[in-house]
């Protein structure tokens, strides 16, 4: 079983980037970006990830049990 990852200000997803050189299996990745070419990018590499849109839209109550809150702001 992996982690729960939530990414703000998400670009070109460092994050899980970062989680899969260290080892760290993922179970899930939600990510809030807006750059057209930064999502675009991510989704190329890691078609897994779901992608929100502007963080500022967010409803943060669905991230119940999030076991990692990373930021790029």
């Amino acid at each position: 079983m992996g982690v729960k990852i939530l990414s703000l200000y998400d670009g070109m997803a460092c994050g899980m980037i970062a989680m899969l050189l260290a080892g760290v299996p993922v179970e899930s990745y939600d990510a809030y970006e807006i750059d057209k070419y930064a999502i675009k990018t991510a989704q190329h590499n890691f078609p897994m990830i779901k992608e929100h849109g502007d963080v500022f839209d967010a409803d943060f109550t669905q991230y119940e049990g999030v076991d990692f809150l990373i930021g790029g702001s």
